[in-house]
């Protein structure tokens, strides 16, 4: 019985993030201000079909708190987020791919 018990107190927590999806996961990073959100690069990258949005970095477990960011959707894999940056690149824009968990729910 306190197998079963350890067992289970090591693997809830990991079983309970999953199931929350509270992986990192990766994202590309566009921009950070600290006054105003980067509305300019935000416009430019859904023009061309990137999709982000600009956010405050306390959302976000990975970031350095209190900056305005622009950044994607969570990507399925670090070879999409690459991927995406060549896009955006073309667009006239550059970032950084970064690992990061959402803290607070989307709108």
């Amino acid at each position: 019985m306190r197998h079963l018990i350890l067992a289970l107190a090591l693997t809830l927590p990991a079983a309970l993030a999953l199931a929350q999806g509270t992986a990192m996961q990766p994202h590309n990073l566009y921009s950070s201000t600290r006054n105003q959100a980067d509305l300019a690069t935000m416009r430019k990258l859904l023009a061309c079909g990137i999709q982000v949005a600009a956010e405050d970095s306390n959302f976000y477990e990975g970031l350095a708190p209190d900056f305005y960011v622009v950044i994607s959707d969570p990507l399925p894999s670090r070879a999409a987020a690459e991927a995406q940056l060549v896009r955006a690149k073309d667009c006239g824009v550059t970032g950084q791919v970064r690992m990061v968990r959402r803290r607070i729910a989307a709108h």
